[in-house]
């Protein structure tokens, strides 16, 4: 009976922490034209950030490869990376906050783990053509909370980033 408790609560942790990679839907600010969406060809995709938010190279590089992933496995042939004509993405991070799993472990809504971006579509002339806002947190508790790491969360993130092209 024991045994079965404990992989029903391991079950429930897991389906839980699918949370952290889920999708949030983009802010469109300035949305991209159906037109441009239907011919899309990205060129290249890009990160930084805002003086002061914590995030290395290492950072921008790895989450931009995800977005990449994500985008040429919901839209194979959208990526042509140094096409002269693509549009370029520019992830601009606003936010990263890596959280606390410690805090996370104690008390729900302790030590979240946030991710904010804006991304800006731009032509080859530099023209912006379209700017939205992605944001993904993860805030549960317990056994979930504690192991639930950034890079779960990235995961998620990338996603939502994948959907500006949708």
């Amino acid at each position: 009976m024991n045994t079965i408790r404990i992989l029903g609560a391991l079950g429930v942790a897991v389906l839980l922490a699918g949370c952290a990679g889920s999708v949030s839907d983009p802010v469109a600010v300035q949305s991209m034209s159906s037109d441009m969406k239907a011919s899309l060809k990205i060129a290249d995709i890009s990160a930084d950030a805002e003086p002061g938010v914590p995030m290395s190279d290492g950072d921008f590089g790895l989450i931009s490869q995800k977005v990449h992933a994500y985008i040429d496995a919901e839209k194979p042939g959208v990526i042509a990376e140094g096409s002269a004509a693509g549009q370029h993405m520019k992830i601009h991070f606003t936010r990263f906050d890596r959280g606390s799993a410690f805090a996370r472990a104690m008390l729900i809504g302790m030590g979240q783990i946030r991710i904010e971006a804006t991304v800006e579509m731009s032509d080859a002339g530099g023209a912006r053509t379209g700017e939205y806002k992605v944001a993904k947190d993860f805030a549960l508790g317990g056994i979930v909370g504690a192991t639930t790491t950034v890079e779960d969360v990235e995961d998620g993130f990338a996603k939502s980033v994948a959907q500006v092209v949708k």
